[in-house]
Formats: C-alpha cells, structure tokens, sequence
C-alpha cells in the first residue's frame, strides 16, 4: 500500500518519550480532575482567577499578539524571507490546495461557524467604545470587530511557532517537534534537559484542556440543531452518540496518519465549506453582503490599531477583557498546537510562503466565512424580522443557529449538510491535534517518521474522554479557565521562539 508515495509497510514509528508521556498523563489527571470535581466549591476563586489574567494581564496579551504580527511582517519582507524550509532539495510533500487545506482546517473548526452565526447577534447588544445598542454604529461594528477577532492577528500568533518549528526541525536538523527544542536559541543546552522536560509537559496540559473545551462546546452545539431539526429531545444521551461518532471519524482519521487521513479529511472538509458558503451567498442578498463586507472591513482597517490596543481602563466596560483578551488568550493556548502541526506539514516551502499562506490565505478565508455567515445572519435579523437577539439570550447560541437555518430554501437538506461541516470541521481539528500531542510525547521522529498509532490512539481517545467527563459534572468554565491560565507561560514562549529564530537566522545567513 502506497502514502503519498511511500509504502505504509516501511513507515518509520518514533519511539515515545516516556518521562513527557507519563508525567502528562499524571499531570493532566491531577491538575484537571480536582478542578472538575470540586468546580462548585472553587467557582469563586475561578471567577477571581478569570478577573485576575483578563484585567490584570490585557495589555499584556494585546502586545505580544500585535508583536507577533510585526515579527510576521519583518520575515515576510525582510531578507530572511525566501529562506527555505529544509535542504535546497527538498519539495513540499503535499499540493498546495492540500497544504493550505490543512492550514485553515487545523486552526478553524465548528466553533467558528458557531461564532460566525453568534458574534455579530451579541455586540448587537453590547457594542464596543459606548456606542448605543441595536444603533447604526452598532450594527456597523458588529461585523468590524468580528473580522477582527477572527482575521489576520490570531493567524500570526499561530504562525510565530509555526515557522519556529519548522526552522528548528528542518534547518537545524532537531528531530523533534517540542516546544522546549523550539526556545534552543535562547535555553541552550537546557531546553534538552529537565527544563525542556518541564515545558512540553505543560504545553500538552494546554493543549488537553483547549481540546476538551472546544469539544465539550460542540457536542452540544451539534445535539442542539439535531434535536431540533428531528423533534426529539436534547440531553446527554444525545450528545454521547453525536460524541462517539465523531471520535470514530477522528480516531480513525489520527490513526490513519498525516497523508492517508489528516490531509485527505482536510480536502473533503476544504470542498464542503466551499459548497456551503457559495450557497448561502447565493441565495441570500448577495450584493447587499459585499456592500456590508467593504463597509466593515473598511471601520477595521481604519480602526486596527485602536483595537489591538484598546483595554478601556478609563470606562471599565469590561468589552475588551470579555472579547479581545479572551479570544487572544484562547488562540495563544492553542498556538503550539497550530504551530508545530503546520510546521509538520510545511517541509520545502520558504518562510515568506508559509508565513503568507498561513496569515493571509488562512485568514482571509476565514473572514469570507465569517463574511457570509455573519451578513446573512444580519439579514435575517434585520430584514426578515426574526428577533435573534432574544432567541440568544433566552436559548442559547444553537437556537440561534438553528433560526437562520430554517430561512434557508431547501433547510430539510441544507441542515443536514451543515451538520456534516460541522462534524467534518472539528474532526479535522482534533485528529491534527491527537495527531500533534502524539508527536510531542514521541523521542525523535525524523523526516518520514510518525508518532506509534497507539500513542495516536491513546490521545485520540483521552481528548474524548476528558470531554465526555466535562459534560457529565459541567465543569467547562473551570477548564476554558485553566485553558486561560496555561496561556500566560506560553506569551513567555512565544517570545523565546522570536529570540531563538532571530539568533539562528543570524548565525545562519548573517545579519538582516
């Protein structure tokens, strides 16, 4: 049997790093599970905790994410930017549509379709900057913001490990795709050594509790529209079978490994989001979509450096903390996943190639997702009188979703299809990141080497249960919380990887 070119018979397994393997494991059961069990006597000191990281450190989180943007832009323009990612001989390993493909389904899964539909409905009622609520300025900024929550930022904190690891593993010929490897530049010699141990482990914690709370958000995003759309009623039931169907679709995806899985789920994933938005742009007012899409993008572009920096300490409206802190929080706890995965799959192309593939394509795609999905909500909120606002307070976000579904022509068909995005969507995510934490718990894997199925299998089925767990005794609060948390050591990271690259680029190919 062939993979892309290689024969699955004399595929290379790494070994698995014991000492990270074990002590995640034990790591993960203690710092999750006391937070799960005793989430209601804790919820104070959560609330506390929550408050402290989102007003004490958002300046923080605001200029590292605008730092990593800048440090993006100097690559990609400067002289180190046709640097090629491995020898002069190496070519990509996979097409381009697939390799950009499995850029924008690794970082985007059903939680942004989820936000596409929500985000713009909720700053309806609570704007930015004082404006009034439901006014023209608010339905302008709506969109503005979401744009930019979703846009070319969080691509860049994504991207600044990204392109570290990838120099790290195929310049400097350090077979391993680990966080503590990255941060060599700087750590020296230590990052191989209990330090560098210290550092992976706390990146899979990270990691575990970002993967369980994207799921646990899911699964019952997705038993929301099900229940709706077949007249039964929702409950865990429901939400353990939409959950072990999806862990098959993953699972087996993880299992199957990054050329005959990963990236074959990505194309189907890629196609399907391209049949979906087409769609509701066509049957929705298309032109009115471009015009509120210009005008939009338009407030941000002008206003972009207002909100990279805006933590409103004067009024304390507290928009800042609950959006933007939170979202670059979010996206920096998932930032070693992206990173080491994208760089996994990025082996002969340059560092201005990645990085603009990974910032622009990526995240222009995903403001034209957003674009549709949110102009089309807008549409139905505005012009076909539905009170979205009230279904999101009173229901919850899937009632939400499931309303401008229903005003779709053909929704009996379309609602199906949507779900199955939905599913193909995350599914993409979690096996790229069983995928990754399998990669980080494994001892050197070369260049045609893969993490052990078993150890695929293993933190395939760990993430599940973990999510299975958070649903069954509600702690989703507690864990997105220590998701927060396990945030603030990466920002350190994230600068020792800029560090890092800039000492090996020197020593490499001289000054800029």
């Amino acid at each position: 049997m062939k993979k892309n070119g290689k024969n699955m018979a004399t595929e290379q397994l790494a070994q698995v790093h014991k000492p990270i393997f074990i002590l995640s494991v034990v790591f993960c059961l203690l710092f999750y599970g006391p937070l799960i069990i005793f989430q209601d006597k804790a919820q104070g000191a959560v609330d506390w905790l929550m408050d402290l990281v989102s007003y004490g450190c958002d300046w923080m989180f605001e200029g590292i994410a605008f730092v990593c943007l800048l440090f993006s832009a100097w690559l990609i323009f400067g002289r180190y930017g046709n640097v090629k990612l491995g020898a002069k001989e190496d070519k990509p390993e996979f097409s381009t549509f697939t390799w950009i493909a499995m850029f924008f389904c690794a970082g985007i899964g059903a939680g942004a379709i989820y936000w596409a539909c929500v985000e713009p409905i909720s700053y309806l009622s609570e704007p930015p900057f004082g404006i009034e609520p439901f006014s023209q300025s608010a339905r302008e900024w709506s969109m503005a913001y979401t744009y930019f929550h979703w846009g070319i930022t969080p691509w860049a904190i994504f991207a600044v490990p990204g392109i570290v690891f990838a120099y790290c593993y195929y310049n400097r010929r350090q077979y391993h795709f680990k966080a503590s490897y990255a941060c060599g530049g700087v750590l020296k010699g230590y990052a191989r050594g209990k330090l560098g141990i210290f550092i992976d482990v706390l990146v899979v914690i990270g990691m575990i509790g970002g993967f369980a709370t994207s799921l646990g958000f899911v699964f019952p995003m997705l038993s929301g529209i099900i229940s709706q759309y077949l007249g039964i009623s929702d409950g865990l039931w429901l939400q353990f079978i939409i959950g072990g169907i999806f862990t098959c679709i993953y699972t087996y995806s993880c299992y199957s490994g990054i050329y005959s899985g990963i990236a074959k789920l990505s194309n189907i994933n890629m196609v399907m989001f391209i049949v979906m938005i087409i769609y509701l742009f066509v049957i929705g007012p298309s032109m009115w979509i471009i015009s509120y899409f210009f005008d939009s993008f338009g407030i941000m572009v002008k206003n972009f450096l207002r909100m990279s920096f805006y933590t409103d300490s004067i009024g304390s409206s507290g928009f800042p903390q609950t959006w933007t802190v939170f979202y670059w929080a979010w996206w920096t706890s998932w930032a070693i996943y992206i990173g080491l995965f994208m760089a996994r799959i990025s082996k002969g192309r340059t560092i201005k190639a990645f990085l603009l593939n990974m910032i622009l394509a990526a995240g222009g795609g995903t403001i034209l997702i957003f674009a549709i999905l949110g102009g089309y909500g807008q549409h139905v909120y505005f012009d076909l009188g539905i009170d979205l606002v009230s279904i999101l307070n009173d229901q919850g976000g899937p009632a939400v979703i499931y309303a401008i579904l229903e005003t779709v022509p053909f929704a009996r068909v379309f609602i199906p299809f949507f779900v199955a995005v939905l599913i193909i969507a995350q599914a993409t995510g979690i096996d790229s990141a069983a995928y990754t934490v399998a990669n980080v718990t494994s001892a050197e894997v070369g260049y045609s080497a893969e993490p052990k199925r078993w150890l695929r299998i293993f933190w395939a089925l760990f993430i599940f249960f973990a999510t299975i767990a958070l649903l069954l005794v509600g702690g989703m609060d507690v864990v997105k919380l220590s998701s927060v948390l396990t945030s603030v050591p990466i920002l350190v990271l994230i600068v020792l990887f800029m560090i890092s690259i800039c000492i090996w680029l020197r020593e490499d190919f001289g000054p800029p």
